[in-house]
């Protein structure tokens, strides 16, 4: 009786387009996690920017119901603060340039921002500003955007004559640091005048101390100079 055969399965060639892929190099697996990261963080500062830019609306809607004037005067300070941030994660999302900033820029927007505003005829003092072409931290800009939005609120509330003016300077020292300025030609800060004494000059006091300096003061006749050294 004839053996009935088995059917044998077929021998195939390995397959050498269809196997386990092969491993990643370490410096491909290095970059693509970077770039991952780095879309990680555009997307944590577009929700900030749209997280403050929530704030200022909502804070907006209650502005008209204030009417003490201490209280609006803090509204005002505490909206200032706000959009002092808010114009730096604008600035760092728009940019795409991950966790630093054109100072100059930066500058430039927060003290337009601060004379837009200033009520009453304050605004029209002229507000020049200077800077070196620096690009600073995110960490090291958002202190220096609150102590320059207090500053350059503090000079336009001085009594100013009619050819008044504020400039604001930012330069670089060899020591790797830059340097602050903010001067007006306003009235002189009255004789024994503490800072701590006001909410913002203390509030830029202290963060300039997070920069690893302390903020100085000079005033006389000719007008009054504030300055703070930060790293870059």
């Amino acid at each position: 009786m004839p053996m009935s055969l088995r059917p044998r399965a077929a021998l195939l060639p390995p397959d050498r387009t269809g196997g386990a892929p092969e491993a990643e190099a370490p410096e491909d697996r290095l970059n693509r996690r970077i770039q991952e990261l780095e879309s990680e963080l555009r997307e944590l500062q577009h929700r900030a920017k749209n997280s403050l830019q929530l704030v200022i609306s909502l804070l907006k809607l209650q502005a008209g119901r204030i009417r003490d004037p201490d209280a609006r005067a803090a509204y005002e300070q505490t909206m200032l603060r706000i959009e002092a941030l808010a114009i730096l994660y604008r600035q760092l999302h728009e940019t795409g340039s991950g966790t630093h900033v054109d100072l100059g820029r930066y500058v430039e927007a927060l003290c337009e921002t601060v004379k837009e505003g200033t009520p009453g005829g304050l605004a029209r003092i002229p507000v020049h500003v200077s800077s070196d072409p620096i690009q600073v931290g995110l960490y090291e800009a958002m202190p220096l955007g609150l102590i320059i939005a207090e500053l350059v609120t503090n000079c336009l509330h001085h009594a100013y004559p009619d050819d008044g003016w504020i400039r604001v300077s930012v330069r670089q020292e060899p020591n790797g640091r830059a340097r602050l300025t903010v001067e007006d030609n306003g009235r002189a800060l009255p004789a024994g005048f503490d800072t701590t004494a006001e909410d913002g000059l203390m509030l830029a006091e202290a963060l300039a101390g997070q920069l690893g300096d302390t903020l100085s003061t000079d005033s006389d006749a000719s007008g009054t100079t504030a300055g703070v050294s930060f790293p870059i």
